[in-house]
């Protein structure tokens, strides 16, 4: 599978939308960010919604936590769960961001099953230490960071630029950029998602129910 370099999205930081995250902020906890800490990682996605659903995920409502208010209080205590807000300070902080990417390496494809195989089968006292019978999708996109960024500190010995991966949440295209492996630039007009809110934004709450907080 391919995907256009020139055409990909990024929901970043008003001031820095196309940056890495500061070295002092940076815990070195996304999926495929280096567990030596040698390199970070910058993600994006090839659809804009794409970008906003990743963003956004942790906004939407609690289940289980919404089911034990009901519980405890009775059904009619449904009536007091509002819906869950994209705030109005999150608005103001972040744009979405249209990007272009010039690498210095290659891409791992890890939605191609032969390279996953590859992959696999060059870790697999890896996969064995943590359980796992195969190195599939829901491996790549659930949270066991520890493999993903071993993977990842290896291709980027064996010449990677950046990994492509499933979103987890729409199965779109992502990509996560190695530090020091290429260079990104704006590729066009930054998309504010403040007043009045985008079509992406809105597009992305009404799927998740969430409420839009005015700026």
């Amino acid at each position: 599978m391919t995907v256009d370099l020139h055409r990909l999205w990024r929901v970043g930081y008003h001031e820095d939308p196309l940056g890495f995250v500061p070295l002092e902020l940076c815990k070195y906890n996304h999926r495929f960010d280096d567990a030596a800490r040698r390199f970070r990682t910058l993600y994006l996605a090839e659809c804009a919604l794409t970008c906003l659903r990743e963003v956004l995920a942790d906004f939407r409502p609690n289940h289980a936590a919404r089911q034990r208010h009901i519980e405890r209080y009775g059904p009619e205590a449904a009536a007091d769960l509002v819906s869950e807000q994209i705030t109005a300070s999150w608005r103001r902080q972040n744009v979405l961001a249209p990007a272009t990417l010039a690498l210095d390496g290659y891409i791992a494809d890890l939605t191609d099953v032969a390279t996953r195989q590859q992959i696999e089968n060059d870790h697999v006292a890896l996969l064995v230490e943590h359980d796992l019978d195969h190195l599939d999708l829901r491996e790549i996109t659930t949270g066991r960071r520890i493999v993903t960024q071993t993977i990842a500190g290896d291709l980027y010995d064996g010449g990677a630029a950046a990994v492509m991966f499933p979103s987890r949440l729409d199965g779109g295209n992502c990509i996560a950029l190695f530090e020091g492996r290429g260079s990104i630039g704006i590729g066009g007009d930054v998309v504010l998602l403040t007043d009045p809110a985008p079509a992406p934004l809105v597009t992305v709450a009404q799927e998740w129910e969430l409420g839009i907080e005015c700026t």
